[in-house]
């Protein structure tokens, strides 16, 4: 700071005594005027009176330049932060409510984590104005159906600590519009799997494929697995919903913006769409959730025993004769098997016997069980292929157990009934032992020996044998036997038992 100083004679200032002011001792009245002043390194000893230049003036200068400098910086701290990310830059708390002080004094703001914007309450009342929460249980119109008050308990945060604990329903949609896609996707892949195979990738039932998949990620499955984790990363990252915990969200919850077949082309099209897509998302999630249960469960969920389950051993189908029976397989437990009094309908496929026809001689029998029917492949004398029940209609009685073939018929061992091959027909009914044979026969309907279709597989006929049987044959026979049951106790409604 350069001023002149004043003279010692009347106040004139001279400019060419002018010097820079390092300190300045303001000069009183009761002050000598031995008191020093020090001025740029030289001592005046001289009485200083106030003047133009005194200490407040000095003072008031030096007062303004700092609170320019002060101004100066806090603005360029403030272009500073205005480029850094905004988490990171400083809260402004006049954004936010005013809320009482704690224990400290200090008045409680909200946790924030994060570069979230500013929490307000009104999760309930976003409920209110979605789609598709009262429509399942014919609740009031714009009355959403939450039982335990997932909806409003982001409200609660703003009651208790003022932390963000509890999610906005905005996520809660979002959450649920996201498990329903994975679910339809997952029961489509289920179906499909039993019906369509991708060369290179790995035979397994829908419980053990990503299993199999990872264990073997060679060739074509590892690309798969790749592909698939990298649209994942894709679609999570773009569309993050970083903010839907507090109900602040850039978007509609589960709006990605993808419609490439333009299915929704104005608001009311739109709004359909979105309800049947999530409708038919919460059907997906209890039918996945219907097979997994099924699938721990065996026999829990009706239906479900349809999907392929995992093979257990079973006992030996060796031959018993009439008036003996086979030990049973061992089950695990008492109630792992369940039954249904419901209607079976057939269901018709070609089942490999394991048998070639070229392994069979004529006259030759193979009995077999497949899918819980029980018959018996064999050649006529003229090396014709048949297949017929190994039971003989008249009790039961395993025609593999030493029936003979004569031609095209076939002949039971027990009682000498005879039928033909080729179509079942009933030729003799109980013709040995004499009397007592006879006699059998008459406390049993006549009837017909069944006959399945057979065919060799293979290219030209040289694979194994193939029967068409009706795989619901065993659940239908035992639905039979547990309504019977069940009638006699008044407890038949049609549900499994």
């Amino acid at each position: 700071l350069k001023k002149a100083l004043p003279s010692k004679t009347g106040g004139e200032r001279h400019s060419s005594k002018a010097m820079e002011v390092a300190f300045v001792v303001p000069a009183t009245a009761g002050q000598s005027q031995a008191n020093p002043i020090l001025v740029q390194g030289h001592v005046n000893t001289g009485a200083q009176p106030g003047g133009v230049f005194s200490t407040k003036a000095v003072a008031a200068l030096c007062g303004a330049l700092a609170a320019a400098g002060a101004v100066k910086r806090t603005a360029r701290r403030a272009q500073e932060m205005a480029t850094l990310p905004k988490h990171m830059q400083p809260l402004d708390t006049a954004k936010y409510r005013t809320y009482a002080p704690g224990p400290s004094g200090v008045p409680k703001l909200p946790q924030l984590v994060g570069d979230w914007g500013v929490p307000v309450p009104g999760s309930y009342k976003a409920s209110l104005t979605m789609i598709g929460p009262d429509v399942e249980t014919a609740c009031e119109v714009g009355k959403p159906w939450d039982p335990l008050g997932f909806s409003k308990l982001y409200d609660r945060n703003f009651d208790f600590n003022e932390n963000m604990t509890y999610p906005h329903v905005q996520w809660l949609r979002e959450s649920e519009l996201k498990h329903g896609r994975c679910a339809m996707l997952a029961i489509v892949g289920i179906f499909a799997q039993q019906s369509f195979h991708i060369d290179g990738y790995p035979e397994a039932p829908w419980y053990d494929a990503l299993k199999v998949c990872y264990d073997n990620p060679g060739g074509i499955v590892g690309f798969g697995i790749a592909q698939i984790s990298a649209f994942a990363m894709v679609v999570e990252g773009k569309y993050f919903p970083k903010d839907s915990w507090i109900g602040q969200m850039d978007r509609e919850p589960g709006d990605l913006g993808f419609d490439p077949l333009k299915l929704a082309k104005d608001a009311e099209s739109m709004k359909s769409m979105q309800l049947k897509e999530l409708k038919n998302g919460r059907l997906a999630m209890m039918a996945f959730m219907s097979c997994v249960v099924g699938h721990y469960l065996p026999g829990s969920v009706p239906g479900v025993s349809a999907l392929p389950q995992p093979k257990t051993p079973t006992a030996s189908p060796g031959a018993a004769f009439c008036g003996s029976t086979a030990a049973p397989a061992e089950t695990s437990s008492l109630t792992a098997a369940k039954y249904t009094t419901q209607t079976i309908l057939p269901s018709l496929a070609w089942i490999k016997t394991g048998v070639k026809a070229s392994e069979l001689q004529p006259t030759e029998l193979r009995a077999l069980t497949l899918a819980g029917n029980d018959v018996l492949i064999g050649k006529t004398e003229a090396g014709a292929l048949f297949c017929v029940g190994n039971l003989c209609p008249h009790i039961g009685t395993p025609m593999s157990e030493g029936a003979d073939v004569i031609g095209d018929v076939i002949v039971c061992p027990l009682h000498g009934s005879s039928f033909q091959v080729s179509n079942g027909q009933l030729i003799d009914w109980c013709v040995s032992p004499p009397i007592i044979g006879p006699l059998t026969g008459l406390i049993v309907e006549k009837k017909n020996l069944l006959v399945f279709e057979c065919r060799q597989g293979g290219f030209l006929g040289s694979g194994e044998v193939e029967v068409l049987v009706d795989t619901n044959a065993k659940k239908a026979y035992e639905a039979n036997y547990w309504k019977g049951l069940l009638d006699a106790q008044g407890k038949d409604d049609g549900t499994y038992y």
